[in-house]
């Protein structure tokens, strides 16, 4: 097949193209460019340039793209509203618009923070989505588009790995800072889903294999708070967790208001694929089991800014 991926220089976007590029044709398209190889062709621009974007779509005659792209600094979502509307929506509607007109497949990455975080327990997809930040709010109104058409994928998810970037993911600040004894905040009155982008991306392939279409959560099969998957970090990195500090939300103040439960409920996903997904140890496990093969070289390592 040929498949795009928006997004594609980052986290998800490269566990993609290492895994699909081994089966199919990919188009990548992102900010730069990220890893290359045999059956990778990029070209990058500004998605929101939607003539641009339609160029592209129509010259790679794609069969399903993958949606990646969005701004994930919430903070820096409030502060460019228009920007973050039309990457997160605008781009969507134009996507899902052709692709729906030439027969192609969206499968839309959106996000974890679409509810209020209110309710008791993990969310699943009949529970009303009530986003409380401009980057939720604009996430939940690009999967209108894809829910619009026939063929086309809502995941939502939360997803931990290595960074591909200058700028370090949640989980491998939470590492950084446990190694290097740096005293370390986190929240125990958040919950979240996480899973391991390698099995996002293993997902993905297996839905572009069988599709699937509609709502689906995505995440690990259990939930943890920030506190916890600190100390769950420190015990399978074998590093003291003397450091990390139990907070609540309540105490910080962010430009962006934070959902305190984040836990998705991946039930009906589950039933589809006829498995389970992993749970939070697993995605730590990896995480720890890539760190231990990599970590001298420069493909892997640990980072010292938080995204």
């Amino acid at each position: 097949m040929n498949i795009g991926i928006t997004g594609a220089s980052g986290m998800l976007g490269t566990a993609l193209i290492k895994r699909l590029s081994r089966s199919h044709k990919i188009f990548a398209t992102s900010r730069r460019k990220g890893v290359e190889g045999e059956n990778i062709h990029w070209e990058c621009f500004d998605l929101t340039a939607v003539k641009i974007l339609e160029r592209w779509m129509e010259k790679s005659d794609l069969d399903v793209l993958i949606h990646c792209a969005a701004i994930v600094n919430v903070d820096m979502c409030e502060e460019n509203t228009k920007l973050a509307t039309e990457l997160h929506f605008e781009t969507t509607r134009v996507i899902s618009d052709y692709l729906n007109d030439n027969n192609g497949r969206i499968i839309y990455i959106s996000t974890d923070s679409v509810f209020d975080g209110k309710k008791q327990g993990s969310y699943d997809e009949f529970d009303l989505a009530e986003p409380i930040n401009v980057y939720a709010k604009t996430k939940f109104l690009g999967e209108g588009p894809v829910r619009s058409i026939k063929k086309g994928l809502v995941l939502r998810t939360n997803i931990i790995g290595w960074a591909q970037g200058s700028k370090a993911s949640f989980a491998e600040w939470v590492l950084n800072s446990l190694i290097n004894a740096t005293p370390l905040n986190l929240f125990d009155d958040v919950h979240f889903s996480p899973l391991h982008v390698d099995f996002l991306a293993s997902v993905v392939e297996e839905i572009i294999d069988r599709p699937v279409y509609g709502l689906y959560h995505c995440g690990s099969r259990d939930s943890i708070t920030k506190y916890d998957f600190g100390k769950q970090m420190a015990e399978l990195f074998q590093v003291s967790e003397a450091k990390i500090k139990k907070v609540s939300l309540n105490e910080k103040t962010f430009k962006a208001r934070r959902p305190k439960n984040m836990a998705l409920n991946t039930n009906k996903l589950s039933s589809i694929l006829k498995c389970d997904l992993p749970c939070v140890l697993d995605a730590i496990a990896l995480m720890k089991q890539q760190f231990d093969q990599h970590s001298n070289s420069s493909g892997v390592g640990v980072n010292n800014e938080r995204n």
